[in-house]
């Protein structure tokens, strides 16, 4: 078998919450050596984020496992040159702090590059690096609003956030792309990644159809929802879901249905052929959802019923396709996890012996030990506040805010979650 590659990449993560966590993820679950780089005193800003169990948070159990914890002091002498030994092995940078905060701490790209010049740094902004608007406050319901996005979904949010799910996956495509021409230049590379821009890609079908359409693009210009591709109410309060667009699968139903005369009106909008959607709603409230999953179960036309949550995990799990297993994690106990959908004959992915996501600095004296540390050494940075608590070393104080990260907001805009670093720095 093909030796993977990603065993032996270490990437240093200094993000919080989705927006990279997402995208380290993916390289943790391929093999890689991901170290949150977190701040001392709170870490990643998401553990404490409800609900929890046992402490631990459901957003950060999702988007850790397989991770290493090291909480250091960057503000600290003896803090940062252990981010700088370590440094020295790594291969992958990614953070997503305001505009000039790497650089306040003297770790940015260009003390990167002196101490590993084939370095790759992932910087994940608003808007960029060197656009002003990067320093201003946003969320991820901003970015869907300023890219005309929210004005053709009914200004509706979403349950997830998608501009951060954008932005995590073309990090990560970036990276690789980044990694793969460093294989081939020795060179590393810095990656300006845009939320923003992210954003607009994922909408470049619509704004072309905006162009297409006369430069007018509303909600009810769009393909759907349109007869035969919509959701529709049973007698019982539940929702079928149909997506008919071809004739053999349109017909077919209708035909069954004794609806024959509603063919001319698949592609009609609601305000085109009112008639014709009051008969299918009609149709789909003359049966309980539970008769229309009887009904469907012979036919291929389709048409899906609605699952709820528990119906969906369920139904996932029945397939036993290792998309989605329960984890047997110290902490949490039986823990449902999602695997990266990646799938590499020569890179297996399993959640089969996934590692929970760790403890806040849970892994400070195993990698401070391999960066060459003694055990004093390790007890005295610990005391001094340059790193966190050593658990395997006995406790250490607790680390004094005003020398923490936490004693300076440096959440960039855009962070996903109730809570985004709102001050500009």
């Amino acid at each position: 078998m093909t030796e993977n590659v990603f065993s032996g990449l270490t990437i240093l993560d200094h993000t919080r919450y989705l927006l990279g966590g997402y995208a380290t993820q993916v390289f943790a679950d391929l093999g890689a050596d991901v170290i949150k780089i977190e701040e001392i005193s709170r870490g990643d800003l998401c553990r404490s984020d409800d609900p929890k169990i046992n402490g631990v948070s459901h957003y950060f159990s999702a988007l850790n496992r397989n991770k290493k914890s090291l909480s250091l002091n960057l503000k600290s002498k003896a803090g940062r040159e252990a981010y700088f030994r370590l440094l020295e092995r790594a291969d992958v940078v990614i953070e997503n702090f305001r505009p000039g905060v790497m650089e306040r701490l003297g770790i940015d790209y260009s003390h990167e590059k002196e101490i590993r010049p084939d370095i790759i740094h992932c910087s994940l902004t608003g808007f960029g690096q060197d656009d002003p608007r990067s320093l201003m406050a946003f969320h991820d319901i901003n970015f869907q609003a300023l890219s005309g996005y929210l004005s053709l979904n009914g200004g509706k949010t979403s349950p997830i956030h998608l501009v951060d799910l954008s932005t995590a996956m073309v990090a990560v495509q970036s990276i690789m792309a980044a990694l793969l021409q460093r294989n081939g230049t020795g060179k590393g590379a810095f990656c300006d990644i845009r939320m923003f821009d992210s954003f607009v890609w994922w909408n470049s079908i619509l704004d072309a159809r905006y162009q297409f359409s006369g430069s007018r693009l509303t909600a009810d210009t769009l393909d759907f929802p349109v007869l035969a591709y919509n959701v529709y109410e049973t007698a019982d309060s539940g929702k079928i879901s149909v997506g008919m667009l071809e004739d053999k699968f349109w017909d077919t139903f209708l035909s069954l249905n004794g609806l024959e005369e509603l063919k001319p009106f698949k592609l009609s909008h609601p305000g085109e052929a009112r008639e014709a959607f009051d008969t299918m709603e009609q149709l789909f409230k003359s049966r309980t959802t539970q008769e229309w999953k009887k009904w469907l179960e012979d036919k291929d036309i389709c048409a899906m019923w609605v699952m709820d949550k528990t119906d969906a995990v369920n139904y996932i799990l029945e397939q036993d396709t290792g998309l989605m297993e329960y984890c047997d994690f110290p902490c949490t106990g039986e823990t449902l996890q999602t695997r990266i959908p990646q799938l590499i004959s020569s890179i297996p992915v399993s959640l089969k012996h996934a590692a929970p996501a760790p403890k806040l600095g849970e892994h400070n004296a195993a990698i401070l030990k391999e960066l060459g540390y003694s055990d004093e050494e390790i007890l005295n940075m610990s005391e001094t506040g340059a790193c966190g608590t050593i658990e395997a070393m006995g406790p250490g104080p607790e680390p004094l805010e005003e020398e923490s990260l936490a004693a300076e907001p440096l959440d960039p805009p855009g962070v996903s979650g109730r809570r985004t670093g709102l001050t500009n720095l």
